[in-house]
């Protein structure tokens, strides 16, 4: 009050064409406009936003437990605390769209904003006032949009956040996003203390290597893994097959698509932890089904393992089982991949010296593939520790200190 009293006064005695009474007036319609001290009514129901959590989305127990949890808290203190939470997975598992499932349920007001490449702090904290053209940051803007205190805001890709000649914004982020500072933000173009404690901050990463340290350290992180077939299928029938129906203008006796086509699907198209290339496939499918009925080729379509490649073309992951039992020499092995992981056959054998120093009976141990340092120094390691217990199980086997060795990992999908 003592701020806009000021204000008032100075725009009192201005010409109204002068360029300080526009500036002015600007600035005392963003303080004015800001929602001091008002709250949305929240819904503090456990039932209720279970039944919200449930219904949006399949799975994500660490997530929803999570939130029933913030829920149970601030109905015992009888007033909510902001919380910064941070959801961190691969892409496609549903981290922004859990979000906007949260404010429903708790009966909080949504914005969201993307950090994704920013690189002016201006963004976050806003413009000075002697600029032209100068605006608060995205917060401020926020509140004014959302008229309360106590909105959830998302702030998208926050492991994306860019670095340029304007500034830090991660380190602006810092405020921001820090519970004991946040109750007296200052942004640049205010210039007035704005509480933030009320606030439900939810921020979306990939990986979290690339969250600076210091602002990981302000976060609760939360880690939202990918979904395994049986999750996907039910994923699939419960939200994707309808939502897809709809979009192309469809009904479930003109196109149908098998559980077990679904399966298919999953397992020989979509091996991603998320779930958005199965939604681009079932699509793709919709889109050919729609084409066929409109050109008169058929009336309606059930999609079936049997004709599924029709639709969408041969299978990108098939499944060969090498070895029935694995032979002397070949172990099976895990590998992680982008792709949730696949099965390796590690392969050993003899090989014959081509003469120098390995002909003169020091054996050596060759390895090949596509491996890290890492694979290459554990292979060593093994082969070690072989020649070693070998020694003391039996003295007199020279097998591995004499052989020259091979092994070669084939493939990691």
């Amino acid at each position: 009050m003592d701020v806009i009293s000021e204000e008032l006064n100075k725009l009192s005695l201005l010409d109204n064409h002068s360029s300080e009474f526009n500036v002015t007036r600007n600035y005392l319609d963003w303080l004015t406009s800001m929602p001091w001290g008002t709250n949305s009514q929240e819904n503090l129901s456990l039932d209720r936003a279970r039944e919200v959590l449930e219904e949006d989305h399949y799975g994500m127990d660490d997530v929803k437990k999570r939130i029933l949890e913030f829920i149970a808290v601030s109905q015992l203190r009888g007033s909510t605390q902001g919380k910064i939470l941070c959801f961190y997975g691969p892409p496609g598992v549903g981290k922004t769209s859990i979000a906007r499932s949260i404010a429903r349920a708790l009966n909080r007001q949504y914005f969201r904003f993307s950090v994704g490449g920013m690189t002016d702090v201006a963004e976050i904290k806003g413009h000075r006032r002697t600029y032209v053209g100068a605006m608060p940051g995205k917060m401020i803007q926020c509140l004014k949009k959302t008229k309360t205190e106590n909105p959830l805001v998302l702030i998208d890709e926050v492991d994306k956040i860019g670095r340029g000649y304007q500034g830090d914004p991660s380190s602006a982020l810092l405020e921001l996003l820090d519970p004991e500072q946040n109750s007296n933000f200052l942004d640049h173009y205010l210039d007035v203390p704005v509480d933030l404690s009320k606030v439900l901050f939810i921020c979306t990463a990939n990986v979290t290597d690339t969250i600076p340290e210091p602002l990981r350290d302000r976060m609760e992180m939360i880690n939202v893994s990918g979904y395994v077939a049986q999750e996907k299928l039910a994923i699939a029938e419960r939200y994707l097959l309808p939502q897809m129906r709809t979009l192309c203008g469809l009904t479930e006796e003109k196109a149908s698509i098998s559980s077990d086509a679904l399966s298919l699907l999953i397992r020989q198209y979509c091996r991603e932890s998320g779930v958005r290339n199965l939604q681009k496939q079932i699509e793709k499918v919709f889109r050919k089904v729609a084409f066929n009925i409109v050109s008169g080729a058929q009336d309606s379509v059930a999609v079936t393992p049997d004709n599924l490649h029709n639709y969408v073309g041969k299978p990108v992951f098939t499944v060969d089982r090498m070895y029935d039992v694995t032979p002397p020499g070949v172990v099976m092995g895990l590998a992680w991949t982008a792709m949730g992981g696949s099965t390796l056959f590690i392969e050993t054998s003899l090989r014959q010296p081509l003469g120098g120093a390995e002909a003169k009976g020091e054996g050596s141990l060759e390895v090949t593939g596509q491996l890290g340092e890492v694979m290459k120094e554990s292979a060593k390691i093994a082969s070690t520790f072989a020649r070693a217990f070998l020694m003391t199980k039996e003295p007199g086997n020279n097998f591995l200190i004499s052989s020259h060795l091979h092994l070669h990992v084939p493939e990691v999908n």
